[in-house]
């Protein structure tokens, strides 16, 4: 499957179990304790605290996010591993008071087994345990539908159900607001497949979270508390990027003997061949063993994923009406430019090259988020304007 099908197959998915297809929602966040739009549930906040009524029982789409601030930022691993991005594609389903733990588990494994067909037995999954001071208790519900399901495979609940704590296994938006436990679910990769899941939520490139079914049952308070919500609803968030790659690298899970990679995924191949094009060098695919002892082929491709990722960031952003500038959300992305040409000048790229990925950005994403094509003179703009400033301010420091 390409990138895009295998975006459409979801959403497909979800409008056949009766879901509203909605679109993204903007990247300037209607919260102001965000700096960004960093998770599709974001706009949905007012229908789980019962602020508004849902005009839909269930909905699906595919959520614009940046992650580059506040309580989740991933800024400084982009480039240096094959996994993090600061703008990333969130595919979700959501229920309002409707479905909850069994139909979104069921749906869950339903979608990756049958349809995209992953392998059963290179899944497992992580349900809520809290440790001391940890909110809410056991998720027994969980670890009940998953251990039929494992059982109904033929499978060791034992080894494929992992727990955790409120790090890893309760959701929160940010410090206050809806919350609840979740039930990650992870792939392991791995040529040999024997790891038994001794690598999930072990920082491994070679076991990654690709779903994460998170159940809104509290608010939590400023002060500390967790109140109990009075509907109970579904909130799940699918890394687009990294399901496309594994499908890439995999060769539709034929092949496990390659390092995976977000950025293998087609959805990266237009960005990457105008950069390869203006720099006379090709992605290589490499995967850094020590970000600190990074060989040329390694920092080769490091860039590749920094220029990739950060035109994607700052393209969507400006789409959406937030522009660089020296405070806030604003600053956050003049340092991402600054930190892409920083990054080019690795490749000896010439003066203007960010703005010139623009147009294999729009090609890439803008039949997904029209406003992409809608604004991309703006963007261009913008781009060009912020570029130009710091190279010059680079030009200067380098003579002095």
């Amino acid at each position: 499957m390409t990138s895009a099908e295998v975006r459409q197959s979801f959403l497909d998915f979800f409008r056949s179990k009766q879901h509203e297809i909605v679109p993204s929602s903007s990247l300037m966040p209607s919260s102001p304790n965000l700096l960004f739009t960093n998770a599709g549930m974001n706009q949905f906040v007012p229908y789980f605290l019962g602020e508004r009524s849902a005009p839909y029982k269930r909905a699906a789409d595919t959520q614009k996010c940046i992650r580059a601030g506040g309580k989740h930022n991933d800024l400084e691993d982009v480039g240096f591993d094959t996994y993090h991005h600061t703008f990333f594609e969130m595919l979700g389903n959501w229920s309002f008071g409707d479905y909850f733990k069994h139909e979104a588990l069921e749906w869950s494994w339903e979608l990756l087994t049958q349809v995209w067909g992953m392998p059963h037995e290179r899944l497992y999954v992580t349900v809520y345990k809290p440790g001391e001071g940890d909110p809410a208790s056991f998720d027994q519900e969980a670890w009940d539908v998953w251990a039929g399901i494992f059982r109904r495979e033929g499978m060791d609940p034992a080894v494929h159900i992992k727990t955790g704590g409120k790090k890893d296994n309760f959701w929160m938006m940010g410090d206050t607001g809806p919350c609840g436990p979740c039930s990650e679910i992870h792939i392991d990769l791995t040529p040999d497949n024997a790891t038994e899941g001794s690598l999930v939520n072990a920082g491994s490139p070679w076991c990654i979270e690709i779903w994460n079914n998170v159940f809104i049952q509290f608010n939590a308070m400023e002060d500390g508390r967790f109140l109990p919500l009075k509907d109970k609803h579904v909130d799940t968030g699918m890394g687009f990027e990294r399901v496309a790659g594994i499908i890439a690298t995999t060769g539709g899970f034929t092949t496990f003997s390659n390092p995976p990679s977000n950025y293998n995924a087609d959805v990266f191949t237009p960005i990457f061949d105008k950069v390869s094009a203006m720099c006379g060098q090709t992605y290589g695919r490499t995967m850094p063993e020590d970000r600190n002892s990074l060989s040329r082929d390694e920092m080769r491709d490091v860039v590749f994923r920094v220029l990739a990722d950060h035109i994607r960031t700052l393209s969507c952003a400006i789409a959406d009406g937030i522009l660089p500038g020296n405070e806030g959300r604003n600053y956050v992305l003049r340092r991402i430019l600054r930190r892409a040409v920083m990054f080019g000048r690795r490749l000896d790229l010439k003066p203007g090259f960010f703005t010139q990925l623009v147009e294999p950005l729009v090609q890439t994403l803008g039949p997904v988020f029209p406003e992409l094509r809608q604004q991309r003179h703006i963007i261009e703009k913008v781009i060009h304007s912020e570029e130009s400033a710091f190279d010059r301010t680079l030009d200067r420091g380098l003579q002095e």
